[in-house]
C-alpha cells in the first residue's frame, strides 16, 4: 500500500543564461602603434534579485600590452572597468512555497578580449563572458511512500537463506 506525501525541499526556482559583451575606451599617455597584446584579470561580481530578474553589478582590470613610437618601444596600460546587468530568468517551478530565495551566479566564461584596436590615440577593447544564473527557494513535491512495515521478518530470514 503507497501513500503520497507533501516534502519541502530548496531547489532552483528559475534558471537563465546571458552573454555579455562590454565595449570600452581607454586613453593611452603615448601615441600607440599597435596592440601587442590584451588581457583582463581580477573579475569580481555580486548579484540579486530584481522582480524575477538577476541584476549583476561587477568589475574586472583590462591590461593592454602596446607598442609606440613607431614599435621601439612597449608599455602596458591598465583601467579597471565597471558593468552591470540584468538576466532574464524562467522560470523552472511555479509553486514556491515562500518569497526568501537566494540566488546563484556562476561565470561560464571568463570574460576575454575578443577585439583591440586603435583609433585616434584611444584603444577600444572588446571583453566577452558568459554568466549562468539560479533562483533557489522553497517548493513542495509529492512523492510515493510505500509502506514496508510487514515485509521487516522476510528481510530478517534473507540474511539466513543466503547459501554461502
Amino acid at each position: 500500500m503507497s501513500e503520497v506525501r507533501e516534502i519541502v525541499t530548496r531547489a532552483v526556482l528559475a534558471k537563465g543564461r546571458k552573454t555579455f559583451k562590454i565595449c570600452e575606451s581607454i586613453n593611452i599617455d603615448n601615441q600607440p602603434y599597435s596592440v601587442l597584446g590584451c588581457w583582463i584579470i581580477n573579475h569580481e561580481f555580486e548579484a540579486k534579485e530584481n522582480a524575477r530578474q538577476v541584476e549583476i553589478n561587477g568589475s574586472f582590470e583590462i591590461n593592454i600590452w602596446y607598442a609606440y613610437e613607431n614599435n621601439t618601444k612597449t608599455d602596458v596600460a591598465k583601467a579597471t572597468t565597471n558593468y552591470q546587468g540584468t538576466i532574464k530568468v524562467k522560470d523552472i517551478v511555479c509553486d514556491a512555497t515562500t518569497n526568501n530565495t537566494d540566488v546563484m551566479v556562476r561565470i561560464l566564461q571568463q570574460p576575454t578580449c575578443t577585439n583591440a584596436c586603435i583609433k585616434d590615440n584611444v584603444i577600444e577593447v572588446e571583453v566577452v563572458f558568459d554568466a549562468l544564473a539560479e533562483i533557489i527557494g522553497e517548493t513542495k513535491i509529492m512523492v510515493n511512500v510505500f509502506n514496508c512495515n510487514d515485509n521487516v521478518d522476510a528481510l530478517d530470514n534473507l540474511e539466513n537463506e543466503i547459501n554461502e
